[in-house]
């Protein structure tokens, strides 16, 4: 049976797919391109702001439109589907190989496991869930308590992507911060334990709280040799109000002494966040001191999101800003924060810089993306001299080249 996915939002919705992808495989479904028909199409919807709700409704409509059997999993469940569409919940994904083929009547049987050898980095969920409860967020309540995946089944995972030739490990959760507060470990506990593993090239983080950044958790890092140097930390806002309101559990000034940790660790790691603008109540001066804290900062780079009020959270009461006042901060914050953005990427102009080759572009360990004209093979580690910078992307040559 022919089956193709489409995959909204976070990377843990990327890594959840894949793992179905290799599951359906294994019972002999076979995948086909985006724009051939198929017989079974999965949406693993995405429910963070009210345009990800949109998007996954219009992917749910547009797939029973031919004539297939969909599958709608992740985040946004819709409330009015008819008997085509199999929902199928976050408390049951973990089965949802085995719901999909009971529901379209595939018995099991052997089949091919899809390659991904040509892919250089594989993303491995580690966690799921999240307690933190911001008063913006929606998906505590979607994704449920912070749960973190065992040891075994993830070391499982970190070996199949190595066996697969994927040099680059991406540890991700919903709130990676929180892995192993539910056990017996930690995370640099399990990164440590990671970067033993034979034929490792490089270990990232995805995103994390200011919280688990510590003089002991970057130290141990930074004795990792595998270990890229590049961190998202969440911000949200450079305002002491709207972190309040947004039941965000630090100050602008505690997060600010998080980066110079980092900084005083790695004079030269990259540092990028999220904001929000425009979020319930944010007066003229609140949007000003997030400002003022970007500059302070000089984040490599920013994901600016004008707010959207998501019903069933604490900030659904409160008061919203006019669409336009939002629109209007989220181009100013955005056309600050990448003049900030150019002028870090020029420093490295002239430097050597080690990529992992995609197509036409690499990134550097500090995941910095590197454009180049040459023919190189993909999944290689090459050293390039860092050329020049067009907008936002950098653009270099192989050092081998050069001589």
């Amino acid at each position: 049976m022919t089956i193709k996915y489409h995959t909204l939002g976070c990377k843990v919705n990327a890594i959840e797919t894949d793992r179905l992808r290799r599951d359906l495989a294994a019972l002999g479904f076979d995948q086909v391109a985006m724009d051939d028909p198929a017989e079974v199409i999965v949406i693993n919807t995405c429910s963070v702001t009210k345009q990800s709700d949109l998007k996954s409704a219009r992917l749910i409509r547009s797939a029973l439109r031919q004539d297939a059997i969909v599958i709608a999993m992740g985040c946004y469940v819709p409330q009015d589907l008819n008997d085509q569409v199999l929902v199928i919940p976050n408390q049951d994904k973990h089965r949802a190989a085995q719901l999909i083929s009971d529901h379209v009547g595939i018995l099991d049987r052997s089949g091919s496991i899809l390659s991904e050898g040509e892919r250089t980095r594989s993303f491995v969920k580690v966690q799921d869930g999240c307690n933190n409860f911001c008063s913006y967020c929606i998906i505590p309540y979607l994704r449920g308590r912070e749960r973190s995946l065992s040891q075994a089944d993830i070391l499982r995972e970190v070996d199949r992507a190595l066996a697969n030739g994927q040099r680059e490990i991406v540890l991700s959760g919903i709130n990676l911060s929180s892995y192993g507060n539910d056990t017996d470990t930690d995370l640099i506990e399990l990164v440590e334990i990671i970067a033993q593993r034979e034929g490792i090239d490089r270990i990232r983080l995805g995103s994390l709280e200011q919280v688990i950044i510590t003089p002991d958790f970057l130290q141990r890092l930074k004795n990792i040799d595998a270990f890229c140097p590049h961190f998202h930390l969440s911000l949200q806002s450079g305002s002491s109000g709207v972190l309040k309101r947004m039941n965000r559990h630090y100050t602008p000034e505690e997060f600010l002494d998080k980066i110079d940790l980092i900084r005083s660790t790695w004079s030269d790691a990259t540092i990028t966040t999220d904001i929000i603008v425009g979020f319930s109540g944010e007066t003229k001066e609140e949007f000003q001191e997030t400002i003022d804290f970007v500059r302070r900062a000089r984040f490599h780079k920013v994901h600016v999101f004008p707010y959207s009020k998501r019903q069933g959270t604490r900030a659904a009461l409160l008061k919203d800003l006019p669409g336009d006042v939002k629109k209007d901060r989220a181009r100013q914050m955005r056309q600050i924060t990448e003049a900030i953005q150019a002028e870090l990427l020029d420093e490295w102009i002239g430097q050597a810089v080690e990529i992992l080759t995609e197509e036409s572009y690499g990134y550097t360990r500090h995941y910095l993306p590197v454009y180049y004209d040459d023919e190189l093979e993909p999944n290689q580690l090459v050293m390039m001299k860092i050329t020049g910078r067009k907008e936002l992307s950098l653009h270099g040559l192989p050092i081998l080249q050069n001589h």
